[in-house]
């Protein structure tokens, strides 16, 4: 569907219309389909190639530069199921004096836009302002990726780690991956604005994405040092739990086993001394007992457990 939005002097901001000019035109399209992509190559006089290439759910950010238009092809992203990240392409097209932003989906890029439409006046301008509007939607979910990633530092303290929280963080690398290839490949496409703005009054808006994209990578790189700690420190903390409760266990082995030794003997069908003395019993149990605790001092002492 397209949505058409022009101004009505200089001064103004855009403002929606239903029978668009030719010239100084804002096109909004979401859930746009082929019939709305000629639509606008006629109107507008677009290549209809290029703008195919938006329903490509794997197209790439890039800039193109065909008939006298620049084509900025990003992708925006969104949370899908079970936590993981979707990104799709958008394609904000600038000709002369008419700019077009299209995605194949409802897309909060244009949402954003449509509230600077008030506050806007100039093509270009609109277009930087889609795309600052992109890259904050990826901060967003980054930072919450990043909640969880320091909710489960926070829970390695008091040992609530599950593996549950070690499963989801390779849902968690995978969405990094994800900001990461999308965020740099956006990266290249602010550099190729920069060179073509260069000389324009927008050229520091430009900038200003530049810093904020290089921004954000630094920020996934952290994220990703965070996971590789976490992931080291449980490891580290689990080795150690576990030679604790083996040296428990081998110490109970050993405190059960030396009482049975004496019991043993005293047990056999073979002449021992003193065994037909009733006061024999209490004196092996007593001293089975102090053996067990000289033994498990001696270990304490030592700190064996």
């Amino acid at each position: 569907m397209l949505t058409y939005y022009a101004k009505r002097s200089e001064a103004e901001g855009f403002q929606e219309i239903s029978s668009p000019p030719n010239e100084n035109v804002w096109v909004k399209g979401e859930n746009v389909n082929e019939s709305d992509l000629e639509t606008l190559s006629n109107r507008f006089n677009m290549d209809l190639n290029v703008l195919k290439d938006v329903l490509d759910l794997d197209e790439l950010p890039r800039v193109e530069m065909r008939g006298g238009g620049m084509y900025v092809f990003v992708r925006t992203v969104h949370l899908g199921k079970r936590g993981r990240v979707i990104t799709t392409p958008f394609l904000m097209v600038l000709k002369d004096s008419v700019l077009a932003s299209l995605s194949p989906y409802d897309n909060t890029a244009n949402t954003a836009s449509s509230k600077m439409i008030a506050q806007t006046s100039d093509i270009t301008g609109l277009l930087l302002g889609s795309f600052a509007s992109i890259i904050s939607e990826y901060e967003s979910l980054m930072q919450h990726t990043a909640r969880h990633v320091k909710d489960t530092g926070h829970r390695l303290r008091s040992h609530e780690v599950t593996n549950d929280d070690f499963i989801r963080f390779v849902t968690v690398e995978d969405n990094l991956n994800e900001y990461h290839m999308n965020l740099s490949s956006m990266l290249v496409v602010a550099q190729r604005l920069e060179e073509i703005l260069k000389g324009s009054p927008d050229l520091e808006a430009i900038e200003d994405i530049l810093l904020y994209i290089r921004q954000l990578l630094v920020a996934i790189d952290s994220y990703n040092q965070s996971i590789i700690s976490i992931r080291n420190a449980y490891g580290t903390v689990a080795n150690n739990v576990l030679n604790q409760r083996m040296k428990t266990l081998t110490m109970l082995t050993l405190l059960i086993a030396l009482p049975n030794v004496f019991y043993g003997m005293y047990g056999m069908n073979v002449p021992i001394p003193f065994q037909d003395r009733p006061w024999m019993f209490p004196i092996i149990v007593v001293f089975t007992f102090t053996l067990i605790f000289m033994i498990y001092w001696l270990a304490k002492k030592r700190k064996v457990f």
